[in-house]
């Protein structure tokens, strides 16, 4: 007999139906499947003009790609091109009607190979700070506009609110000579090498749509039932350990504001400097918050600084999409920061630690939030269930 605390599995494992109230949506494996077809058309189009224009390729300096360790930089590009133009053909077979049965077969396969090729050997040492410098100018818009709602929706804040934006403003106009140079060296650092942010993305956004493909389809063969199980009743501690991947990096360039600093020379640490090793850190910080939410309340539910929308449930793929792309950036990043900074790298930058945890941290998430276990006291919200408005409390 079942002990009725225990969990237990689901005869099935399906995604959600759409709800019934709404156009019925496409099925996930076929928006993934445009998805991938989009990124991999974005990838060759790129590697095709690098191929053209090699003087303007920012994957060809050394240590700029994994693969480059394998077979030469100028090859590995045309390489990257062959497999970018065959995921893109397989993609577009797989959501045409006369080819779909056909092609269907050869997802898997190719999936499999596209997120070897393009999160692994297409990843190299620009990976991590060009991510590192898109969260970091996404983070003071979020506090922003967080801070908005907060005010809006929770009158109790807005006294702590205000005095936290008038010091921020003060902050700003004091050292707007210093705010200047770091704004003037990152821009000119984007316009010096433009193609490095489009030639981290657009391979990591294709290796994540063919390895999220992949994923849904076993998914919905059942092959990863007992896996997925497993991974679910662990999640909880998978997610501490994948929050704590980011941890050593924040602390490290929080250290700039003592007298001690870590990962730079006090001599030569500026006001300019560590705000940006500060704006920086503030990308890993955010990692963290949202980790966390994978197993928090909050991570299912809207909170109540939402207003009208607090209560709702969150879309599931509001967290399954960026951390598992950020799981397979950290993945595909782990070999190359290890060959380039060796120590350090195992240390302050823990991608081979921290993109394995997240991955299984958000492969729970995703079991839980789709009812791989049965719910228990803390019943599971299905992503399909109608909103419930928020309690007169709540608003």
């Amino acid at each position: 007999m079942t002990s009725p605390t225990a969990p237990r599995e689901l005869p099935r494992h399906d995604l959600p139906r759409p709800d019934p109230g709404h156009a019925e949506a496409p099925p996930p494996d076929r928006r993934l499947a445009a998805a991938a077809l989009v990124a991999s058309a974005a990838t060759a189009v790129m590697l095709g003009w690098f191929a053209a224009r090699p003087e303007i390729d920012p994957l060809l300096p050394d240590g700029r790609m994994l693969g480059a360790e394998l077979v030469p930089a100028t090859s590995l590009v045309l390489l990257l091109l062959a497999a970018a133009l065959l995921g893109a053909v397989v993609a577009a077979a797989a959501l045409a009607g006369p080819t779909a049965r056909v092609a269907g077969r050869l997802v898997a396969p190719v999936g499999v190979v596209e997120a070897v090729v393009f999160g692994l050997l297409a990843q190299g040492s620009g990976t991590l700070p060009a991510a590192g410098y898109l969260v970091s100018f996404a983070v003071p818009v979020l506090a922003v506009w967080a801070g908005v709602q907060v005010f809006r929706n929770r009158p109790a804040w807005r006294l702590p609110l205000a005095a936290a934006a008038v010091l921020a403003v003060v902050g700003v106009v004091v050292g707007r000579d210093a705010f200047a140079t770091w704004a003037g060296a990152v821009s000119s650092g984007l316009a010096r090498e433009p193609w490095a942010m489009p030639s981290v993305l657009l391979p990591l956004a294709t290796a994540a749509a063919w390895g999220g493909l992949v994923a849904v389809r076993a998914w919905q063969r059942g092959s990863l039932r007992t896996a997925t199980a497993w991974v679910t009743r662990h999640r909880r501690l998978f997610t501490i350990l994948a929050a704590l991947g980011p941890l050593p990096y924040a602390l490290a360039r929080a250290s700039w504001l003592t007298p001690w600093p870590q990962l730079g020379n006090a001599e030569e640490l500026t006001l300019a400097v560590k705000i940006q090793g500060l704006s920086l850190s503030s990308g890993a910080w955010l990692g963290v918050v949202l980790t966390l939410g994978l197993i928090l309340p909050w991570g299912e539910r809207l909170p109540r600084w939402f207003g009208r929308r607090a209560g709702r449930p969150v879309p599931p793929a509001a967290a399954i999409v960026p951390g598992g792309i950020v799981a397979v950036m950290l993945c595909g990043a782990a070999v190359p920061m290890l060959l380039l900074m060796g120590a350090t790298a195992a240390l302050y930058f823990p991608a081979w630690f921290w993109g394995p945890t997240l991955a299984l941290a958000v492969w729970g998430y995703a079991g839980h939030r789709y009812g791989v276990l049965e719910p228990d006291a803390a019943a599971v919200v299905s992503p399909a269930e109608p909103a419930r408005p928020a309690p007169a409390s709540r608003r």
